[in-house]
């Protein structure tokens, strides 16, 4: 399925020691979509919560037939 995320991000939080760190995320390697991802599920929310298009909800197969050449998800056809 298709959501929108942002493609820069800063995300702030605290190490074991309880200081405070900031990371600026982008989508050089896709960590701004992955930290988005994270965050959502340590917030409850699940990507059908996000979806903005119903009609991009499939299968992994139906996707990697849809999407593959675009995706940095899609997997080979070997494996």
């Amino acid at each position: 399925m298709q959501v929108e995320r942002h493609r820069d991000i800063t995300v702030r939080y605290q190490d074991l020691q309880g200081k405070t760190h900031a990371l600026r995320a982008s989508e050089l390697r896709n960590l701004s979509e992955l930290l988005q991802h994270e965050i959502d599920h340590l917030d409850g929310i699940l990507c059908i919560d996000r979806v903005t298009d119903l009609r991009t909800v499939c299968t992994k197969e139906e996707f990697e037939k849809r999407y593959r050449a675009a995706s940095p998800y899609a997997t080979s056809r070997s494996q």
